[in-house]
Order: structure tokens, then C-alpha cells, then sequence
């Protein structure tokens, strides 16, 4: 129970992670994408071997993601991150990070996915109406995210209360 608080305190205080906390947006993504690997359930089916993170087309939030988990579990798993160049060499992740500059290969990675269990992630506010999940964006010097529940659920995963109640609502 003390966990799940911290966790909920810490999004709650990052809904709006300015740079004072943080030294770069990439480090504020990884702070919330770890998060976000606990408050979202996955099907029991996924809860053997790693936990895998894959970064298509970002070198920075890559290297980020890899230092910031380091050492790090969701539940009994340990963290792996993998980096895809393209959208067809992605294998099996829990979840997938889509970086700008592949934004507009985002329909390929949703094709690629059909079918597995993986929350789609982007950088660019709108692409849930596109089939991602969560979408980070820049709201002034603040980092923040929205999702789409009903696109999680598309890969059978389920997004916890408490962090629907945290995103942003336009």
C-alpha cells in the first residue's frame, strides 16, 4: 500500500515535471514511463521473462530509459529496454515508445502490434486519435500526458483509475 501512495504521489507532484526536477524531457519521459509500467495491468500471460521497453527512432530517451531503470523491476520482472531503427524489426515489448522523428511511421508500429500486449507511447499530443495509448506533450516548461483508455484496452491492458485521474483532460 505504501508503494502504490509513493507512486501516486510522485505522478501527482510530475503531472506538470518542470525542468527544475529534472535535467532533460527525456529524463521526465522515463521517470513516467517506469511509472506508468506499474499502474497499468498487463495480462497474467506477460508476467514471465523481462519486461520490455522498446524506443523506436530516439537515441536520447533511449539512452535514458536504459540509465533510469537500471536496476529497476515491474513486480518480479526486470526492466530491459531495446532500441528499433524501423517499426517492422520491433519483437515482443510491453511497452513501446515512439519517437518524433518516427511519428509518421506510427501506423506501421500499430500493424506491427496487432494482436500482442503493448501500450503504444508518443511525444506528440494527438496521436491517440492515431492508436497510441499516451501521448507526452509540452504544455509551456511543463511535461504532461494524455490517454486513451479504449486504446489500451485494444491490447488487453488496463489502465489504473488513479492514473486516468492524473492525465491531462482537455
Amino acid at each position: 500500500m505504501k508503494k502504490g501512495v509513493f507512486i501516486i504521489a510522485l505522478l501527482l507532484t510530475g503531472i506538470g515535471v518542470g525542468f527544475s526536477q529534472v535535467n532533460t524531457i527525456s529524463q521526465a519521459q522515463s521517470m513516467f514511463i517506469y511509472n506508468f509500467s506499474r499502474l497499468i495491468q498487463w495480462p497474467a500471460n506477460n508476467s514471465g521473462g523481462d519486461f520490455v521497453i522498446g524506443v523506436v527512432g530516439d537515441n536520447e530517451i533511449y539512452n535514458s530509459l536504459v540509465s533510469f531503470v537500471a536496476n529497476k523491476r515491474v513486480g518480479s520482472q526486470a526492466i530491459t529496454v531495446k532500441k528499433f531503427d524501423d517499426p517492422q524489426s520491433l519483437s515482443r515489448c510491453h511497452i513501446v515508445f515512439v519517437g518524433d522523428s518516427k511519428i509518421s511511421r506510427l501506423s506501421e508500429v500499430i500493424s506491427k502490434l496487432q494482436g500482442t500486449n503493448s501500450l503504444i507511447i508518443t511525444e506528440r499530443k494527438g496521436m491517440i486519435n492515431s492508436g497510441s495509448a499516451i501521448d507526452f506533450f509540452m504544455d509551456e516548461d511543463k511535461l504532461k500526458f494524455v490517454i486513451n483508455a479504449d486504446n489500451a484496452e485494444k491490447y488487453n491492458l488496463t489502465v489504473s483509475k488513479s492514473l486516468q485521474d492524473m492525465a491531462y483532460k482537455n
